[in-house]
C-alpha cells in the first residue's frame, strides 16, 4: 500500500519499514510510503531554570540542563522527563548524595545558586515533625517534608500540654522557640528530626519546672519561662544536634475548665478590687487637687487684697503728700502776697512821708511855723496818753497798730 506524507518544517518523524527497521526524518519532507508506517516524534525543550532527564534503554540516565532541546527517540529512550532546577536563595541549603561505584558521599551546597543534579546524584529527602493539618497547635510526626534547610534563625510556636504542678494542677503551656541551625553536617550525623527533639527537651524543661512550684507558685514565676537558664535540656540538646537556640518566648498558659473558671473568677476579683482601689485613690488626688487649688486661689486672694490695700494706702499717702504740698504752695502764695501788700504799703507810706517832707521842707524855707501849724491841723489827737510818777520812773511804751 502506498502513501504520501508530509512532514512539516520544525518536525520530525519516525519512518518504519516492514522489517522493523527505522529512519528519522527532519522536515519540512514529503513522503511517499509503500510498507513502511509513520511515528511523530515529540521534541523536549528545557528552559533556562530547567534540565531535561533522560532514561536511556540501556538503563543508564543523563540530566541536561537548560536551556536545551532533545528529539524522542523511540530506540534509544525509554523517557524524557522536562524538571525544574531546584533554586536556592542565599538562607537556604541542601543536601546531596553522589553515588561513587559502590560508594555514597554526602555533601552540603549552599545558595544562591541554581541546582542541577548530577544522573548520579539525589536530595536529602527531610520529614520532620509539624503542625498538625486538623489542629494546628500540636505538632506530628512527618508532617513537614521538604528538600531545602533554612540556615538563618527561624523559630517554632508549640503547646507543652499536660504538665502538672506540685499540687496537681493540669495545664498547657504555650512557647515560642527561636533557633538557628549552625553547623548542617552535626545535625545530619545526630538526628533525622531536630523538631521533635526540641519538643522532647522543651517538654523535659517545662516539665522539671511546674513539678517543683505549686500553682500560685508557678504563677508568680512564669517570667523564668522567659529565661535559656530555665531549659538546660534543650539547649544541651540542641547544641549537640548542631542548632543554637537564641530565646525561648513563654506565651501564657491554659488549664481545665474548672481550673480556668477559677483562675478567670479570681482574675476577675483582683482587677475589680484594683479598679476600685484606683478609683478611690484618683478621687482622694481629685479632692487634694481641689483643696490645693482653693488653698492657692485664697492666698492669691489675700495677695490681691493686700495688694489692694497698699495701693489705697498708697494713693492716700500720694493725695496727703499733694494736699500738703498744695497748702505749702498756697501759704507761700498767701505769705508773698502779704509781703507785696506790706511792701506797697510801706513804699505807698514812704512816699507820702517824702511827699509830706518836701511839704513841710517847702513850707520851712517859706517861714512857716511848723510846730504851729501841725499843732493846728492836729487839735484833736487820737488818743491821749498820760503818765505820772516820779522822776526815777523807767517808761517803756509799746503801742500795736
Amino acid at each position: 500500500m502506498i502513501s504520501i506524507k508530509t512532514v512539516r518544517q520544525g518536525e520530525r518523524v519516525a519512518v518504519w519499514d516492514y522489517k522493523g527497521r527505522v529512519d528519522y526524518v527532519d522536515g519540512p519532507r514529503r513522503l511517499i510510503l509503500f510498507r513502511k508506517s509513520i511515528e511523530p516524534l515529540r521534541q523536549y525543550c528545557a528552559g533556562a531554570d530547567q534540565y531535561l532527564s533522560i532514561e536511556f534503554a540501556d538503563g543508564h540516565c543523563e540530566h541536561q540542563r537548560g536551556p536545551t532541546s532533545v528529539w524522542y527517540d523511540p530506540v534509544q529512550h525509554l523517557s524524557i522527563d522536562i524538571k525544574n532546577s531546584l533554586e536556592l536563595d542565599s538562607h537556604e541549603a541542601i543536601v546531596v548524595y553522589r553515588r561513587v561505584g559502590n560508594e555514597v558521599h554526602r555533601r552540603v551546597e549552599r545558595g544562591p545558586m541554581l541546582f542541577v543534579p548530577e544522573e548520579n546524584e539525589w536530595l536529602h529527602d527531610f520529614r520532620w515533625h509539624g503542625a498538625d493539618p486538623k489542629d494546628p497547635a500540636h505538632k506530628i510526626p512527618r508532617a513537614l517534608r521538604f528538600h531545602k534547610l533554612r540556615v538563618i534563625p527561624d523559630q517554632t510556636y508549640y503547646l507543652v500540654d499536660d504538665v502538672r504542678t506540685a499540687d496537681d494542677a493540669l495545664l498547657t503551656v504555650k512557647l515560642m522557640i527561636f533557633f538557628e541551625l549552625a553547623d548542617i553536617e552535626k545535625m545530619l550525623d545526630q538526628t533525622h528530626d531536630p523538631i521533635a527533639d526540641f519538643i522532647n527537651a522543651v517538654t523535659a524543661d517545662v516539665v522539671d519546672f511546674a513539678g517543683t512550684r505549686s500553682f500560685e507558685v508557678f504563677k508568680q514565676d512564669t517570667e523564668q519561662l522567659n529565661e535559656l537558664e530555665s531549659y538546660q535540656n534543650l539547649m544541651a540538646r540542641a547544641a549537640r544536634i548542631g542548632y543554637q537556640v537564641n530565646k525561648v518566648v513563654y506565651r501564657g498558659y491554659t488549664a481545665g475548665e474548672t481550673l480556668q473558671a477559677m483562675h478567670d473568677n479570681a482574675i476577675e476579683a483582683r482587677t475589680r478590687l484594683k479598679l476600685d482601689a484606683e478609683t478611690e485613690i484618683q478621687a482622694q488626688e481629685l479632692a487634694d487637687v481641689q483643696l490645693a487649688r482653693e488653698a492657692i486661689r485664697a492666698e492669691k486672694r489675700q495677695e490681691m487684697e493686700s495688694k489692694q490695700t497698699e495701693h489705697d494706702i498708697h494713693l492716700q499717702r500720694l493725695q496727703h503728700d499733694e494736699q500738703i504740698h498744695q497748702d505749702e504752695e498756697l501759704n507761700l502764695a498767701d505769705e508773698e502776697t502779704r509781703r507785696r501788700v506790706n511792701q506797697i504799703e510801706l513804699e505807698h507810706q514812704r512816699s507820702k512821708n517824702e511827699e509830706q517832707g518836701r511839704y513841710l521842707a517847702a513850707m520851712r524855707e517859706m517861714q512857716i511855723d511848723l510846730t504851729r501849724y501841725l499843732v493846728a491841723q492836729y487839735q484833736n489827737p487820737d488818743r491821749l496818753i498820760r503818765i505820772s510818777g516820779d522822776n526815777d520812773a523807767s517808761l517803756h511804751l509799746h503801742e500795736e497798730g
